[in-house]
């Protein structure tokens, strides 16, 4: 009678199979193609518009073939979804991690901190503001799924904001759609035309510290010149208060 044994548990290492091995290292390489075609259309989109965009531009920035950019998304207006996705996701990240930041205090407070945090991101994502002109100029089933999708929501919450701040009597009873859409138009055009400030003022829009300065210039001129008479000063103090929060 021949000799048996009790097959041998294999450990980790002889568990994983090249073949599995092999699985892994696709799948990862496939999510960094995947987020950087969803980067390089991001540019692309905001740069071109979308009917100037092409996947085969955007495969050209990556690298890749453009079979490929098709292969992760299915088509152009697909991919321009999923670019929106992506981007909008990190904006509400950043709110939701800006109302943590801000729980507790006051409706000054609030107000700048808030204010301070999305400025930063439309400096990080130039891009943000950019869809938002080309796609807000004409009506289209792209702006109708944009608007209810992620623009509504965002306006809504900000609009939250500024009852808040007026109920509290730090801002005048502006209309919120003058307030918001001045406020995006000048915070997106400093930086969007960085190449035309470089050449008129010599100044880098994205360099860190005049970012920082310009920002500080938006609250001064949107929330002081919007400021009740009686707010001024909580709003001067809730900005020096920001201030010291970047400074740490």
């Amino acid at each position: 009678m021949p000799h048996t044994s009790e097959p041998k548990t294999p450990d980790h290492a002889a568990a994983a199979s090249p073949q599995a091995e092999t699985g892994t290292k696709r799948g990862r390489s496939s999510k960094i193609t995947r987020d950087m075609i969803l980067q390089a259309a991001l540019r692309e989109f905001a740069e071109q518009g979308y009917e100037g965009a092409t996947t085969a531009s955007i495969a050209r920035r990556v690298g890749v073939t453009q079979p490929l950019v098709h292969y992760h998304f299915g088509s152009k207006e697909a991919l321009w979804r999923a670019t929106v996705d992506s981007l909008f996701v990190r904006l509400a990240d950043r709110i939701a991690s800006s109302e943590r930041d801000v729980e507790g205090m006051g409706p000054a407070a609030r107000l700048v901190t808030l204010t301070y945090d999305f400025i930063d991101f439309l400096v990080e994502h130039p891009e943000l503001a950019r869809l938002l002109v080309n796609e807000g100029v004409v009506h289209t089933p792209r702006l109708a799924w944009l608007v209810d999708t992620y623009v509504k929501p965002m306006f809504r919450k900000w609009e939250g904001y500024l009852e808040e701040g007026k109920k509290a009597h730090l801002i005048k009873d502006i209309p919120n759609p003058f307030i918001l859409f001045g406020f995006l138009g000048a915070c997106q055009h400093f930086f969007d035309l960085a190449p035309l400030v470089k050449e008129v003022f010599d100044v880098d829009a994205r360099d860190e510290e005049v970012s920082r300065s310009y920002a500080n210039a938006m609250i001064e001129i949107f929330l002081e010149g919007a400021a009740s008479k009686s707010s001024l000063e909580d709003l001067a103090d809730a900005t020096v208060l920001e201030d010291s929060k970047a400074a740490d």
